[in-house]
């Protein structure tokens, strides 16, 4: 699954931040890595001299991180592609088919760059493929491996979809897996006066109980907590707690007691979150088609 690794990267140092993570995956998975960089729109009716310039500037800050990656002994090539960066990228994984795409949620500002938080959740709102954000002011710059990892569940198949990735996390990194729901109250219209109805804790983790077994039958070593709080702020609030390394969750669904809507919380936690954000879609969404302005792979 983690053969193939999309890195989206417009030039700035903060979006760079992000091959850390990648280089973390790298220590455990002999993986190829596409580093992509995507023009401005305008790029495409600017002046041959202009337009030159920016592939020269965009293809020397890739050459000088396919070179850090391949010292590292990784397998990596480039990519330089022009228009809105978040349809391009969704376009370019629709035809390269990654495991996984790795980006920052920030990167560089102003009228020619990338609007970075927008661009990271249009990309999670569609992908068809697992992605891995971080939020680069948030980097210790350690390269410690996934020790610890969080899975936000509402108790429904959705939410579980995510489980099948976690587990191949887990296995590689021997991390420890903690299976969270968060229960919040809901109302119970059908009863007059109507009321709110809150589940029993005894209950939720009978509903958490197969994915923890799950997962304690592929070797992965698991605990289960239960918090009748709001999803985004239990995520969190345990994210920072128990000092995890990595959040993995569905981005897609709706049901189960606590009446999570996965896409806003996952959007909430990916803004606030001080580790990285494993997402992954239960449903697909076609991209847009792409335009390619450039391809190279570093020299033997």
């Amino acid at each position: 699954m983690l053969k193939k690794i999309l890195v989206p990267l417009d030039g700035s140092e903060l979006a760079g931040r992000i091959l850390t993570h990648v280089r973390r995956i790298l220590l455990r998975e002999d993986a190829e890595v596409m580093l992509l960089t995507v023009l401005p729109p305008e790029a495409a009716t600017e002046d041959e001299r202009t337009r030159a310039w920016r592939i020269e500037e965009a293809s020397g800050h890739l050459m000088g991180e396919l070179r850090k990656l391949g010292e590292a002994g990784a397998r990596a090539r480039y990519d330089l592609m022009t228009g809105d960066p978040a349809a391009q990228v969704l376009a370019f994984a629709d035809t390269w088919q990654p495991g996984l795409i790795a980006m920052s949620t920030h990167g560089r500002t102003g009228l020619e760059r990338w609007a970075r938080g927008s661009v990271a959740e249009r990309v999670l709102r569609r992908s068809e493929h697992p992605v891995l954000l971080a939020n680069p002011r948030g980097f210790d710059g350690k390269e410690a491996c996934f020790r610890r990892i969080l899975v936000p569940l509402d108790g429904t198949d959705t939410s579980a979809a995510i489980l099948p990735i976690v587990e191949e996390f887990a296995s590689r990194y021997e991390s420890e897996v903690i299976l969270l729901h968060a229960a919040s109250a809901y109302t119970a219209f059908a009863e007059y006066p109507s009321v709110e109805v809150r589940p029993s804790a005894e209950e939720l983790r009978d509903l958490m109980e197969p994915h923890r077994e799950r997962l304690e039958r592929a070797g992965v070593k698991s605990r289960v907590y239960i918090l009748y709080e709001d999803p985004a702020q239990a995520i969190l609030h345990v994210a920072t707690a128990d000092s995890v390394d990595l959040v993995a969750m569905t981005t897609h669904g709706r049901s189960g007691i606590s009446r999570w809507v996965f896409g806003s919380v996952a959007e909430k936690v990916l803004r606030n979150c001080p580790c990285p954000v494993l997402a992954s879609r239960a449903r697909s969404a076609k991209p847009q088609v792409s335009t390619r302005v450039h391809q190279q792979s570093p020299k033997a």
